[in-house]
């Protein structure tokens, strides 16, 4: 079998990290459906095998999955509704049945030598609401959303299959990116807000627990995980747990101009803690923090 890499969505925000720790980017070959010149003449500078389709497509899988020894499986939605207000019900189908369409796909047309390296999310416990909970890999989930569901739909598919794998169920990711859409996630938002001089309007005084994790570390145990003999591990990896209130407070300790508006809105549950002891028995260790983001994004960019 060559030794070649395969990283489905790599044109987007996790992929493009990974990427730079790849040290012969002439074994990678990335898989996704963006097809426009900045991304094509990126990959090409990059001297690495870009390739626009739809993994959706049979036999498109036939030919994509050949003569590959590792799969970091990026690919999918990223856009995550936060209420299930005005839910629309067919895009939450759409997104359910594309992700785990895309996951069979992997299954059936891989070599079962190879090692998927995919990352679900904490999510999977978004629906359970037992306030400031710790959870580990082996706690019940409940995801509720579409996201959340596809997400453990293909942990499920690939735990009750024999193909090695290593699940990472991410945290909220932050970091510096290109990519619109990672930009609403509220680690995220925080800082651009406040990098735009504008107030950040706290919920329920900003009392809800969020889960995050830089997405440098993210792209850093992923590629770890790909090189050690763990075989079929699920693990819990988020770096840190903050309050909204106090992601708030580090935007305005670097911009003093912002206001932080409490407000008295319910907020459904107040968050949870995600145990990561299994993934830290590894040998990982996580390099960066919340507060070096935000306050380089704020002095520095």
């Amino acid at each position: 079998m060559k030794n070649k890499i395969l990283i489905t969505g790599g044109a987007g925000f996790i992929g493009t990290e990974l990427i730079k720790l790849i040290n012969n980017k002439k074994n990678i070959v990335v898989v996704d459906k963006i097809r426009n010149k900045k991304t094509i003449l990126k990959f090409k500078k990059l001297k690495i095998k870009y390739i626009q389709g739809n993994l959706i497509n049979k036999e498109f899988s036939k030919k994509i999955y050949r003569n590959i020894k590792t799969i970091f499986h990026l690919a999918g939605t990223v856009k995550v509704p936060s209420t299930d207000i005005n839910l629309d019900l067919s895009k939450e189908k759409r997104i359910f049945n594309e992700a785990t369409k895309i996951m069979q796909n992997l299954i059936k047309y891989s070599d079962q030598k190879i090692k998927v390296i995919f990352p679900s999310t904490h999510l999977v416990f978004e629906n359970c609401k037992k306030n400031k909970s710790i959870y580990d890999e082996k706690s019940e989930v409940l995801p509720y959303l579409a996201y959340s569901r596809s997400k453990h739909e293909c942990e499920k598919l690939l735990i009750n299959n024999k193909i090695n794998f290593s699940i990472v169920r991410l945290g909220s990711v932050f970091g510096k990116t290109e990519d619109i859409k990672r930009m609403f996630n509220l680690p995220n938002l925080f800082p651009l807000r406040a990098k735009n001089n504008l107030d950040l309007k706290l919920f329920s005084r900003g009392i809800q627990i969020k889960s995050i994790i830089s997405v440098k570390d993210v792209a850093r145990a992923m590629l770890f995980l790909s090189q050690k003999n763990f075989k079929r591990e699920l693990y819990n990896l988020v770096s840190e747990h903050l309050t909204v209130k106090e992601i708030g407070n580090l935007c305005k300790k670097y911009n003093k101009k912002i206001k932080l508006i409490p407000t008295n809105d319910k907020i459904p549950y107040e968050g949870y803690y995600m145990n990561c002891s299994k993934i830290k028995k590894t040998g990982f260790r996580f390099k960066h923090n919340y507060k070096e983001f935000v306050k380089n994004f704020l002095l520095l960019s």
